[in-house]
């Protein structure tokens, strides 16, 4: 699907596209609307290119936003006395309109887990059902529904009852609604398929003409439609969306496996992996992508760890470049989830729900890794003073990073003080080895070792960087430096926190790792 994301199919530019676009390699920005705001050129460029990555036999149709997309099927196809099934861990909108809006006008709905069995459908199905509203993965447990196996049961049913599928998670180029059964593929532009948190957007793809005619009449109606300029960014996004999924999935995947191995970490939720609920479900129709959730253990403090963070930004939106967390306890989900299901395990207070961008793995990790213990050790870090001598362990470490800086490679300098006043150093170069261990600390190590000293007191290691010789970040040892280090003394104490406000938290509770993860720069 890679040359389907930059032309409309794999045969190229058509004679048409070329007229269309004025004889340019990207079509242009038409701003006039014309008698027919949906003839816009610039829209049906993207509408013709998302035709094709849904799969959809009618042409599909773009709209101002998501919900408003999700709003258009419902003002279309529900009339009072109607009777809608949700999957009961959707997107916060859609379940708001179903459940607070919706209601108002005698149209009842029944939000379900669907993910345990299919033919849960069955038992909610009523003969004024009307649609039923899936999301594989869902926000934000991610699990996943059998879209085959739940669109013939409700279809055998009734086939007149609409089978919708946010697809908004999962994204084209990972999952296709259209081809497992379903009747209407939804989703948001906002996200992945624009790709740059710079756009509002939704769509709906279908293969039934009578959706379509029913659809496009509601969309002049309504007037939802996307703007011309709004269309020329999401067109423009698509263009890498296929580059981009691939580096979203990579990342998550590395990520998904660490927070498995953390002790900060209860549980982890994330199809690709095979503790997932639904992984045989994702072998079969897919939908894994850079979306993560995962539940704290039950001390963690959620708010500290989402104040600790760095690198990553606390924010509610997902799919864009950058990597997004949130709380859904505490921000997307707080009226809906945790006020319509209190008793479900996946709900818990502590979940986190993570969009893993695109940025290098490795400082991904680190920063989630700084943020999770401090989520943990809060009293302790309030406790852990910083005295002279720790300061001037942290000024040594700089100084031999300074001194071995080397253009194209980032090295990791570490500092020994042993309790009888002893300083003892080493550094590490990386480049294209494997990313899993601070060996710096090793090399420190092995140098008071060998000058017959084993009474390791306070330890630090600072990560150099290639382009600023006086940039500096401490790093956080990794599982087999940590047992190293308890294992000459369990009372010795780390500095970890950042070069501006550090902190000394004693080995012991700085708890090991589950394992160490090893991650290559192929990767």
């Amino acid at each position: 699907m890679d040359t389907q994301c930059i032309h409309n199919d794999e045969n190229g530019i058509s004679n048409d596209d070329a007229y269309l676009w004025l004889t340019g390699v990207v079509p242009p920005i038409y701003l006039s609307n014309g008698e027919r705001p949906s003839l816009n050129p610039t829209r049906q460029a993207l509408e013709q290119i998302l035709t094709n990555l849904n799969k959809s036999t009618q042409p599909t149709l773009t709209y101002a936003s998501g919900l408003a997309a999700v709003s258009s099927v419902c003002l279309t196809l529900l009339k009072k006395h109607d009777h809608a099934i949700i999957v009961d861990d959707a997107y916060s909108g859609t379940t708001n309109l179903f459940n607070a809006c919706l209601s108002r006008f005698s149209i009842e709905s029944s939000f379900v887990n669907l993910s345990l069995s299919p033919s849960a459908v069955t038992q909610h199905l009523r003969p004024s059902t009307r649609i039923v509203w899936l999301e594989s993965p869902s926000n934000p447990s991610l699990r996943l529904v059998d879209i085959d196996a739940i669109s013939t049961l409700v279809h055998s049913y009734d086939s007149s009852i609409v089978v919708v599928v946010d697809n908004t998670f999962a994204s084209p180029l990972n999952q296709s609604p259209l081809l497992l059964g379903a009747d209407i593929c939804h989703a948001s532009l906002t996200k992945y398929i624009n790709g740059h948190t710079d756009v509002i957007g939704g769509c709906l793809s279908m293969n039934r003409k009578d959706l379509y005619e029913k659809l496009l009449s509601s969309q002049s109606l309504f007037q939802m439609n996307l703007s011309p300029f709004d269309c020329y960014l999401v067109r423009r996004g698509i263009t890498t969306l296929a580059l981009r999924m691939r580096q979203h999935m990579k990342n998550a995947y590395h990520v998904a496996q660490f927070l498995e191995r953390h002790p900060a970490i209860e549980r982890v939720f994330y199809p690709a992996l095979p503790s997932h609920p639904q992984h045989e479900i994702y072998k079969k129709q897919g939908g894994a992508s850079g979306m993560c959730s995962y539940v704290l253990v039950k001390d963690a403090d959620v708010k500290q760890f989402l104040m600790a963070l760095k690198l990553c930004t606390v924010a509610v939106s997902l799919g864009g470049c950058e990597t997004l967390l949130e709380s859904p306890a505490l921000m997307t989900h707080r009226s809906t989830l945790y006020a319509i299901n209190e008793t479900n395990e996946q709900m818990s207070e502590n979940l986190i729900r993570m969009s893993v961008g695109i940025e290098s793995v490795r400082d991904i990790i680190s920063d989630l890794d700084q943020a999770l213990y401090k989520s943990i050790n809060q009293e302790q870090i309030n406790n852990s003073g910083m005295n002279n001598d720790d300061w001037e362990i942290i000024e040594e470490a700089k100084r031999i990073s300074r001194r071995l800086h080397q253009p194209r490679l980032q090295e990791v300098a570490s500092v020994i003080l042993t309790k009888s006043g002893h300083m003892y150093s080493g550094i590490h170069f990386e480049s294209s080895q494997p990313f899993a261990t601070v060996c710096g600390e090793v090399s420190a190590i092995s140098t008071m070792v060998n000058d017959g000293h084993r009474d390791l007191a306070v330890i630090v290691a600072l990560k150099g960087f290639d382009d600023d010789k006086n940039r500096f970040e401490i790093m956080s040892p990794c599982g087999r430096c940590r047992e190293l280090i308890g294992d000459f003394n369990p009372d010795a104490q780390v500095i970890l926190g950042t070069i501006e406000k550090p902190y000394r938290m004693a080995i012991k509770d700085l708890m090991p790792l589950k394992s160490c993860p090893t991650i290559n720069a192929a990767d």
